[in-house]
């Protein structure tokens, strides 16, 4: 996840915030992550983001999040 964070910044490197703008895959509802390079990784405020099986990314919001921390199997 964190090599993919890092791409984002390269292809913007004018950004010192990156929106991202996705479905929660539990509950499905908007998520809006706020993606932060700051020292040492990345903060993201708005939800949490996970590595699928596809090498793409899945969201989550920060309800979901809360009730269950982990990615949902077959994502």
């Amino acid at each position: 996840m964190v090599e993919m964070l890092r791409k984002m910044f390269e292809v913007n490197p004018e950004k010192s915030t990156i929106v991202l703008k996705d479905k929660c895959s539990d509950c499905g509802c908007e998520v809006i992550i706020d993606i932060t390079s700051v020292s040492g990784g990345y903060g993201l405020l708005g939800g949490a983001l996970f590595k699928n099986s596809l090498g793409g990314y899945s969201a989550k919001c920060p309800d979901c999040y809360k009730i269950n921390p982990n990615l949902k199997i077959g994502i």
